[in-house]
């Protein structure tokens, strides 16, 4: 009988099995740092190895037992081997080949054999039985998946715990599907105990985002809970220009992006405040918020903005921009994400070579065209004039019986034509021939020559980056230029990335540090601005800047030109303006410098326990100087106005130092932020999936400032003089004025943050997940009382992936279906308030010379968080393998403890007091779509579709009681209604005699000449809507044939309200002067009986503030504010490698991108541009106009 031995009895199999499994209980118990289990993978190298040898290698590393005749070792061939971290079942096969031995696997056993088929024995190795586990990539189980023998009629469905068995022949294929998954096929060899893993099937790759950031955690995006939206990096090269907002408008449901100011808002608001920007997160913490606040100071339609939040971020830097919205994604962030969080995680380097990219866009815009600024023509202008010299508005200060040059201002060119006709000094007919000739002239040519420009702006980024399997680098470097179309003005920063990490002691151990800095220039100067303007130096449409011959035209604006040349003869600095001449002096010069550094440690304690530990030090420093020279209009003025003539020399005497001012104002801001984290993620029994964080962090912010004003400044000596801020100086008017006190107050503040977090997931046969949250938050600004100050926020939430369940395994076309539902809290910092008495050190007094103080804050103990509370429900769908994706969130929300402004007892001392008594609730849905519509080799068709709305109502009754006026134009926080409610009259239109009248609940008229009844309330108003479109949203759509990309970019708004700018500057009373608004109404005014019937301009005859105002804020200028826009096309060719320098150059492309192409639609019939409206007659209220951008990027 042949002898056969078991390598590995059973017995001594079980006792090392509980051996192994104490040592390891044990350890994890009393050192918690090393668990791990049996592996079905073989080390091992050597030459001429027996074939037991082998065996016994098998058993120690993978623990199956090797059942064989101990005679057919004998015959078995030493093999030579060199494996590492070899499958078990590829080692088998490595060591059996060229053998004349086979083997089988049943469950944890090889069985081993000779070749030949021996009579009376079974055909074991034609025809065997084939058991196995499918799941996915990570693990995970998949129920429900499809085995079949391909060309054969059998096959099986996996259980729950993604098990199978069947019967098969040895070279037979086995094909396993699974909805959503890529289909994988196996050939049938001696191994028939299988492990299949199945990959996610996806349309393209770079066009799924796999994972989201919260900024202290990746999350799987297959796994997450919460609402959030993802820009890539490749997503953001896509829209090559310096503004960042620009990159990201239009392209992530819920979020709001509004370019003109600057503002980004995620989803509704959460408080009554204008100031409800998200938090900003970069590499896991909170960037440098300068007063917190996010807004753009761009001048003309600059594209830079250094004093943005986002804008000290470089984007050719971003590796990806995540948008948390909901409570579940933002939680973590307690009190400053109840607005929303944008993380945003920077580039680093990657294995391989080193690879140098280099990338530049160039930019070009023309000024807008006058005729989009809805502006008078010069006739239509003058006769404005003419109409309010004849009736009585404009007067001639020259025939006033208290005529006193010192306060005549100059009258322009025709109202003096007028007087001189009034006076006697000209005929009519000279005067209506001066008239006419200036009727005709218009300076839009000369404005365009010297005043503005076409704006260019320039990005130039270079980088390096790469690693190994230890260390890896990101380094860069930015330069961006902007030259907006006013000219005197510009704007440059340059900014410097370096993301560095190593890892040590056999990768248990990770350091990453990071360091940027930028240093930001702006210049700006305020003639060109001034000129188009309503301003005292503004132009009229007839004022021109040169003469014929070249020459500067010197205008007197503050007196009439013969008693200011009179002035001059006497002593006096010229008393003249020209805006070419000012483009050269009182210029705003400010350099902002941005540094952060960031480091951390990253320790792998087990396979599933890390220890983060991190932190980040951030500091941001201003200064703004403003220079009005002395040969500036405003430093002459200046100068003039304390100075007299000496009436025994006729010379001039300067009351204050002689020069020119300087303005200084400087502050410096640090912050730093320390962070202790523990990250657990661990599989257990192959189905349940838990990870979770828990740590605490500490946080200060510190800000100093102060500002002062030199006098007597000569900028070539940079010298100046001195003065008393309590003496009496005389002045031109012969009166004395105090100059006041020149140094402004330092201000310094302080605060500290202390936070404790957790987060726990629990994924649960990758079908269910479950999440929660929880925060608790410290601040200093609350005060004293750790009640109040101290604040938990909470969340919980859950996700069902329903494709994944069994009995949708029939819907071959759907590719994933999942719900999730969240609800938690979150909180704002309250923008004004505390609950200690704040004592405020002013500016030094001027008599007594010492410190001024107040108490500009009473004690309030009730001040605490503003809450929210937010309920999020959401589904995404995907079908036909992933061809046509849909995402949609529902959300409601409810903010309490919204600090408000409320009355107090004023014995106490304040009239008013802020209270957390405000009360808001909102909702809206976010929805993405996206479609590929075509996917070959040679072309792409895909479409991204994005929708929001969003919308909010005042809950507390107490905002009820305010007056009509309160009111109108939407200032007012009022119940019922949301924030930023607009009302507006009912017009009746203009009475016989040219003035407004409206109409009251119960359609009787009120004429202008009639006080508003008491009874008058906000149901004789008629609710006009909100400004903000609750409707928004982008279509994107990208084309790809071969090598050509092209791209375009449609953004749309629907159902605001905006007040069309019908007349600004309107005379109101019987005497006006200075420049006139120029909007094109004016030519549309009542002028005689029966124009009522076609205007509801007033006219000037019977003019009232009461009519004025009531058409201002009257029914008949409301417009819808629905709009839909091209903001881009652009057009990229990706060289061929063919066409490039082997070895030299990775990849080239180059696009071409046109922007702001109009509004394909607008619902206001006069075709403004609601995005870009302002109640200035500048170019600030003009809508951007096209611009193209040139890009090339290279990598070396």
């Amino acid at each position: 009988m042949p002898f056969y031995r078991l390598y590995g009895s059973r017995l001594s199999a079980k006792i090392m099995l509980v051996m192994k499994l104490t040592i390891v209980l044990m350890t994890v118990a009393f050192m918690g740092v090393y668990a791990s289990g049996r592996s079905q993978s073989v080390t091992m190298s050597g030459n001429n190895i027996s074939l037991e040898k082998t065996f016994s290698t098998i058993r120690i590393q993978t623990g199956y037992l090797v059942f064989c005749d101990r005679e057919l070792l004998s015959e078995a061939a030493p093999v030579s081997v060199a494996a590492t971290n070899m499958p078990l079942n590829q080692f088998l096969e490595l060591i059996f080949k060229n053998q004349s031995l086979q083997y089988l696997i049943r469950e944890q056993t090889i069985f081993v054999s000779k070749k030949i088929k021996l009579p009376g024995v079974p055909e074991v190795i034609s025809t065997v039985p084939v058991e196995g586990i499918v799941h996915e990539a990570g693990g995970y189980p998949l129920e429900g998946a499809t085995v079949k023998v391909k060309n054969s009629p059998v096959s099986v469905i996996t259980n729950s715990k993604g098990y199978f068995d069947l019967n098969a022949k040895v070279g037979d294929v086995l094909v396993i599907t699974f909805v959503g998954f890529e289909p994988q096929e196996i050939k049938i060899t001696n191994t028939t105990t299988l492990d299949i893993a199945l990959k996610r099937q996806v349309v393209n790759v770079d066009e799924v985002t796999v994972s989201v950031s919260t900024g202290y955690q990746t999350i799987s995006k297959e796994r997450a809970t919460g609402s959030y939206g993802v820009i890539t990096a490749k997503e953001i090269a896509a829209t090559p220009t310096i503004d960042i907002m620009q990159r990201l408008e239009g392209k992530v449901p819920g979020v709001k992006i509004d370019v003109n100011t600057g503002l980004v808002q995620i989803r509704s608001t959460n408080t009554y405040a204008t100031n409800s920007e998200p938090l900003v997160v970069i590499d896991g913490f909170p960037m440098i918020a300068v007063g917190d606040n996010q807004r753009l100071t761009s001048i003309g339609n600059s594209q830079m903005a250094n004093n943005t939040v986002l804008s000290k971020i470089n984007p050719e830097d971003i590796d990806q921009i995540t948008f948390l919205k909901d409570a579940v994604a933002t939680s973590v962030w307690g009190a400053k994400g109840a607005n929303g969080v944008i993380v945003i995680t920077t580039k680093h380097g990657k294995k391989g070579l080193p690879t140098l990219n280099f990338s530049s866009t160039v930019g070009v815009a023309s000024a807008p065209k006058f005729s989009k600024m809805h502006w008078m023509s010069t006739a239509e202008y003058v006769d404005l004039e003419k109409d309010l010299v004849n009736k009585g508005f404009i007067t001639d200060a020259k025939q006033s019986d208290y005529y006193d040059p010192l306060y005549a201002s100059n009258p322009s060119e025709v109202q003096e034509w007028l007087f001189k006709v009034q006076r006697g000094e000209a005929t009519q007919a000279e005067a209506d021939a001066a008239i006419d000739e200036i009727s005709k002239r218009s300076n839009e040519g000369q404005i365009r020559q010297y005043l503005l420009r076409k704006a260019i702006s320039q990005q130039y980024n270079l980088s390096i980056s790469g690693g190994n399997d230890v260390n890896s680098y990101y380094i860069s470097a930015n330069h961006n230029r902007d030259n907006p179309i006013y000219r005197s003005n510009n704007a440059d920063n340059t900014n410097l990335t370096a993301n560095l990490s190593n890892k040590l002691w056999n990768n248990r151990v990770t350091i990453s540090t990071g360091f940027s800095y930028q240093i930001a220039n702006t210049k700006t100067n305020q003639a060109a601005v001034d000129a188009l303007g309503a301003t005292t130096t503004s132009l009229r449409p007839y004022d021109m800047l040169v003469n014929s011959d070249g020459s500067l035209i010197q205008r007197s604006i503050k007196f009439r030109p013969e008693f200011a040349d009179s002035l001059t003869n006497l002593g006096y600095l010229p008393f003249t303006y020209n805006a070419i001449q000012e483009l050269n002096y009182s210029n705003n010069k400010s350099t902002a410098n941005t540094a952060r550094f960031n480091s951390g440690i990253n320790v792998k304690i087990t396979p599933w326990l890390t220890a983060d530990v991190s932190g980040q030090y951030q500091r941001y420093n201003y200064y703004l100087s403003t220079i009005n020279e002395i040969d500036s209009y405003v430093g002459r003025m200046n100068m003039n106005t304390f100075t007299t003539i000496s009436s025994t020399t006729g010379r001039p005497v300067y009351s204050i130092p002689y020069g020119g001012t300087y303005y200084i104002q400087q502050s410096m801001n640090s912050e730093y932020a320390l962070r202790g984290q523990l990250n657990f993620n661990k599989t257990i029994h192959s189905y349940h999936h838990i990870t979770a964080l828990a740590g605490s962090e500490i946080r200060q912010t510190y800000t100093k400032g102060d500002a002062s004003t030199r006098y007597g400044y000569d900028q070539d000596a940079n010298t100046f003089g001195s003065i008393d801020p309590s003496t009496y100086y005389n002045t031109m008017y012969g009166y004395t004025q105090q100059i006041g006190n020149n140094l402004s107050a330092i201000t310094e503040q302080r605060n500290r943050y202390l936070s404790y977090f957790g987060n726990v997931a629990y994924n649960y046969k990758a079908k269910y997940d479950l999440s929660g949250s929880a925060r608790f938050d410290d601040y200093t600004l609350l005060g004293i009382d750790r009640s109040k100050r101290a604040k938990p926020f909470w969340s919980i939430g859950g996700k069902w992936n329903v494709q994944q369940e069994n009995f949708m395994q029939s819907f071959s076309w759907l590719s994933n279906l999942s719900a999730r539902l969240t609800y938690g809290t979150g909180g704002s910092v309250p923008l004004a308030g505390y609950n200690i008495a704040v004592i405020t050190l002013g500016s030094t007094d001027n008599n007594t010379q010492l410190p001024t103080g107040t108490i500009s804050n009473p004690a309030n103990q009730q001040l605490q968080w503003e809450t929210t509370r937010t309920l999020n429900g959401g589904l995404d769908i995907g079908v036909f393998n992933n061809r046509l994706t849909a995402s949609i969130d529902v959300y409601h929300k409810w903010s309490n403890g919204i600090v408000v402004y409320q009355p107090y007892n004023s014995t106490y001392g304040w009239s008013y007091v802020y209270f957390n008594s405000g009360k808001l609730q909102s909702h809206g849905i976010d929805l993405g779509l996206t479609a590929t519509w075509m996917d070959t080799k040679d072309m792409t068709f895909r479409s991204n579709i994005n929708f929001a709305y969003s919308t909010n109502k005042v809950t507390d009754s107490r905002y009820n009681n305010f007056t009509v006026n309160a009111l109108l134009g939407g200032a007012q926080t009022l119940d019922g209604y949301p924030i930023g409610a607009q009302f507006v009259y009912r017009s009746a239109g203009l009475d016989e005699t040219g003035q407004t009248q409206i109409y009251d609940k119960n359609n009787k008229i009120i004429k202008s000449t009639e006080a508003i009844p008491t009874t008058f309330s906000k149901d004789d108003l008629k609710y006009a809507g909100v400004k903000a479109a609750p409707y928004y949203g982008g279509f994107l759509n990208n084309f790809r044939y071969k090598n050509f990309d092209l791209q375009v970019q449609i953004t749309y708004y629907m159902g605001g309200k905006f007040m069309k700018p019908s007349v600004n500057g309107y005379p109101q009373y019987s005497s006006f002067y200075g420049v006139l608004g120029r909007q094109e109404d004016f030519a549309k005014r009542w002028r005689e009986a029966g124009d009522e019937a076609h205007t509801i301009v007033p006219g000037l005859d019977n003019l009232n503030y009461n009519s004025f105002q009531r058409y201002q804020f009257s029914d008949k200028l409301l417009r819808s504010g629905d709009n839909i826009r091209l903001q881009q096309i652009s057009l990229g060719y990706h060289f061929p490698q063919s066409m490039l320098p082997k070895k030299v150059i990775k990849s080239l492309s180059i696009s071409g991108n046109v922007r702001n192409l109009g509004m394909i639609w607008a619902a206001n019939k006069e075709k403004y541009d609601p995005q870009y409206l302002n109640a200035s007659s500048s170019f600030y209220s003009a809508p951007p106009v096209t611009s193209y951008l040139f890009n090339i990027n290279a990598s070396f």
